[in-house]
């Protein structure tokens, strides 16, 4: 059995090929990088040699269509059968997307294409050297949009955990996709005459007479988060900056809707983690009063008592966060990142007080950097305070030591990214780096995400 499975399986991943087409040719192939939901864990299909699923996509409106070819497939052998495909792959693909290849291949060959544009509005345009980006925005309410982004969200599953494009009919080359939903923010009241509120709240007047539900009221007026849910560049055009590009279209559309009150991300990957933060510093780097913060040396904070909380002028800080919608966390991450930034190199590397006592500049930077670490360590141990508690002190303690450290480490690996791409330094392909390229080693340890939550 163990020769039969040797001989007659395939790695499901490698099996699957993606390509964008347009007429008469084959842009881009890729493969996807998951394909458990569909193949099971393993990622083996059974039955077949030589196999090959090839997912095809019009390079514009992503219409789809499959074709599965093999060497040979595999005789049933009592129980032992191939891999029925088919009924695996109707879970997940379109019906149009098991029409005959020729069918496909004339509708895509239509002249109507000449005149195509996506559903919904466009929203931003962005040039790049000879290169023109377009970000369009649609409603699932919009039949059209419905029935774009069921073609799209086929290679959601596959990823979520060169020639030019002249001889297509359509200017339009699909390079990737975001789902943005809309979150009902409850929002305590308040009374304008009441102490000052720390968030932005709603006011009105204390009118409890109502019944359910309320005809007059639209969702879509109702204060919101606004959540970034799927997002998708696909793989011939990553590591271009592109990435950037469309989360910074998407961040600026939200921040002027006035029903957004904090723009979020749902279970980001790492990957997108660096996108998100390094364009979030970008952005609060535009802000005069955000480049001016500084940690207020002037505090002592004493051994066994809470951290001050003057470390940081809060107010000034939470009046920068709701300006720009970020959440409270993701904002407290980027605040410590550029906070850090401000602290030489060689003030973090260096441990022993001692040796700074004749050097006052130094020192004083020493005491910043100290300041930091504490102000960093309230957070983390306030973020963790449910699994903290379950340990002895001493444990916690170095719990805490460790997880500062590995924020530190990701911290500087974020920076030296974010200089390089300032300094405008050229990646070994002659482009320009940009936050969703890969980072090089560049001297500093760096670090994977801490298994205490940052």
């Amino acid at each position: 059995m163990a020769d039969i499975e040797a001989d007659w399986s395939a790695d499901s991943t490698s099996a699957v090929n993606i390509s964008l087409v347009a007429p008469g040719k084959t842009l881009h192939t890729f493969h996807p990088k998951f394909t458990y939901s569909m193949f099971g864990e393993e990622e083996r299909i059974f039955g077949y040699q030589g196999l090959k699923i090839n997912l095809k996509f019009h390079v514009c409106d992503m219409r789809p269509v499959l074709q599965i070819t093999y060497n040979k497939k595999f005789k049933a052998v009592g129980q032992t059968e191939p891999t029925d495909l088919k009924p695996i792959l109707e879970e997940f693909l379109p019906k149009t997307a098991f029409e005959k290849t020729a069918v496909f291949e004339a509708a895509i060959e239509a002249d109507s294409y000449a005149d195509w544009k996506p559903p919904g509005e466009l929203w931003k345009t962005i040039q790049s050297g000879s290169q023109t980006f377009e970000v369009w925005k649609g409603s699932l309410a919009d039949l059209a949009v419905q029935q774009m982004v069921k073609r799209i969200q086929v290679l959601v599953p596959f990823f979520i955990e060169g020639d030019n494009v002249e001889s297509s009919r359509s200017p339009y080359t699909f390079m990737g996709y975001s789902t943005v939903y809309r979150y009902f923010l409850y929002q305590p009241l308040a009374s304008p005459e009441g102490p000052k509120p720390k968030r932005q709240r709603i006011y009105h007047e204390p009118n409890l007479d109502f019944n359910l539900p309320l005809p007059k009221i639209s969702f879509s007026n109702l204060p919101c988060r606004s959540r970034i849910s799927q997002f998708i560049i696909l793989p011939p055009f990553q590591a271009g900056g592109n990435g950037s590009r469309f989360y910074n279209a998407i961040f600026d559309y939200y921040l002027q809707d006035p029903k957004t009150i904090e723009i979020t991300v749902e279970d980001p990957n790492e990957a997108f983690d660096d996108l998100r933060d390094l364009n979030d510093l970008v952005r609060l780097r535009t802000l005069s009063e955000f480049v001016t913060l500084r940690i207020k040396t002037t505090v002592s904070p004493r051994a066994g008592r809470p951290v001050p909380k003057d470390v940081l002028d809060i107010d000034t800080l939470e009046g920068i966060r709701t300006k720009l919608k970020i959440a409270p966390r993701q904002f407290a991450r980027v605040v410590e990142m550029q906070l850090l930034s401000l602290i030489p190199l060689g003030v973090r590397q260096s441990l022993v007080l001692e040796k700074l006592d004749k050097i006052q500049d130094l020192k004083a930077r020493q005491f910043e950097y100290r300041l930091w670490q504490i102000w960093v360590k309230k957070r983390l141990h306030k973020h963790n305070r449910d699994m903290l508690m379950q340990l002895e002190r001493p444990e916690r303690i170095t719990k805490l030591e460790e997880a500062l450290s590995s924020v530190e480490a990701d911290y500087g690996r974020l920076l030296r990214t974010l200089d390089r791409r300032v300094q405008g330094v050229s990646s070994s392909n002659g482009k320009r780096s940009s936050p969703d390229e890969e980072e090089e080693d560049s001297g500093e340890p760096s670090a994977k995400k801490a298994k205490t939550d940052s």
